[in-house]
């Protein structure tokens, strides 16, 4: 019982502190070699934009003229009866 009370006491933040610091070193090494790759040696600054795709412009369609305009006049019920 005592035992475990000094494991987790003393041991626990131990191994916790050294397992978060581990993890940043990973996250640290990760976007440095994402800044590397991104960059490429363009010259480009925080804040620049780069377009990969621009979509094509889509046509009006032409001919689908199915759809009637509808007038309608408003019917005011208590006029009716």
């Amino acid at each position: 019982m005592l035992l475990a009370k000094l494991l987790f006491r003393y041991l626990a933040p131990w191994l916790l502190k050294r397992f978060v610091q581990k993890r940043m070193k990973e996250f640290d090494g990760q976007f440095q070699n994402f800044e590397e790759e991104n960059k490429g040696g363009q010259g480009r600054t925080y804040g620049d934009i780069r377009v990969d795709h621009i979509p094509q412009k889509e046509e009006p369609q032409k001919g689908n003229f199915d759809e009637e305009y509808v007038d309608f006049e408003e019917v005011n019920e208590d006029e009716q009866k």
